[in-house]
């Protein structure tokens, strides 16, 4: 029989065999994954070996050539001839003006409006797409994604991975909250001074449609999630003579819709939020959150700056002159 050989790098190391093989043969069902393993029709080191055998970055991975029929199985080499840079005029997204920060751990964007993270015709897709093309994907089952997410219409920073290692610390690192998070906002009403939301949010109701909301209850509620956020003013304004505050909100939990949700709670909706209370405005985007700073361990392993911050978008901009905020807000956002 017709073996085709194939070598894993440092993005497969410690990963199981049937893990790496699901994603390196996605064409194959599960079943037939788990009968050729137990077959010997894929080995490692010319081997018959179990399912739950963890790949070195040395091990040689030979597969039944019959089962390598589509272009998802290739040699590497090969790939390296169509490397695309993730500047890609294709993916404005991940246009050089909007990349905050990238080794090859980790890259930072700063999320423009109105795209998804993940799902279809998403962020996800998009940078899972450049890896194809890039001559990097050396690896048997590794590809970059979204290490968090943002609401489709919530701009700013946004990381992925570009390594396992990468993936595995960040994700490591926000699930024991050593990374923090700073979000500028643009509320109804005037906050006039700081405040701490502490809430419960439970599950998602529906509203008929692809969007769910989620429901906000007194901290002491039983049921739910802890959700944790802490709020400052930084300047205020006017909007069709309803007053604003442009807003500091820094979180210490990352649940979905956490901040648009507490904040309606709190008495000081989203500016344009329809969906949990705001006032509709007719603007170029429906409400104005950005994810503005990330403060990450400066002993971390991966080469990352201990502050990465983003740029406030034009339209943003444009929004704050026209709320008059004007221009000396953008200074104290420039020195949070």
């Amino acid at each position: 029989m017709e073996f085709s050989i194939f070598f894993p790098d440092k993005n497969d190391e410690g990963r199981r065999l049937d893990r790496v093989v699901r994603k390196f043969l996605s064409q194959e069902n599960l079943s037939t994954i788990y009968k050729s393993i137990r077959n010997g029709l894929i080995k490692i080191n010319g081997k018959k070996t179990k399912a739950e055998y963890h790949i070195c970055e040395s091990d040689e991975l030979k597969i039944a050539s019959f089962l390598c029929r589509t272009s998802d199985s290739r040699t590497f080499q090969d790939s390296a001839n169509s490397a695309v840079s993730l500047a890609s005029a294709a993916f404005s997204a991940f246009s050089k003006e909007n990349i905050l920060f990238k080794n090859e751990h980790i890259l930072v964007i700063n999320k423009p409006y109105n795209i998804n993270v993940q799902g279809n015709d998403s962020l996800a897709q998009q940078i899972a797409e450049l890896w194809k093309k890039s001559g990097n994907n050396t690896s048997l089952s590794f590809t970059p994604g979204p290490l968090h997410r943002l609401d489709k219409k919530t701009t700013g920073i946004l990381v992925f991975s570009q390594s396992l290692q990468g993936a595995k610390w960040f994700s490591k690192a926000i699930s024991e909250h050593k990374i923090n998070k700073t979000y500028i906002a643009l509320l109804e009403g005037k906050m006039e001074h700081g405040m701490n939301w502490k809430t419960k949010i439970i599950n998602e109701t529906s509203t008929g449609s692809s969007f769910h909301k989620v429901q906000i209850k007194e901290s002491d509620f039983e049921e739910g999630k802890n959700a944790v956020s802490f709020a400052e003013p930084l300047a205020y304004g006017t909007y069709n003579s309803k007053p604003v505050t442009l807003c500091k909100i820094q979180i210490e939990t990352g649940r979905k819709h956490q901040i648009r949700s507490q904040a309606a709670f709190y008495g000081f909706p989203l500016l344009g939020d329809t969906a949990y209370g705001g006032t509709k405005i007719n603007e170029v985007q429906d409400f104005f959150l950005h994810a503005f700073q990330l403060e990450i361990p400066s002993d971390n392993p991966l080469g990352i700056p201990p502050v990465i911050k983003s740029f406030i978008l034009t339209n943003f901009e444009k929004m704050l002159n026209k709320t008059l905020i004007n221009t000396t807000s953008l200074s104290i956002i420039k020195d949070i």
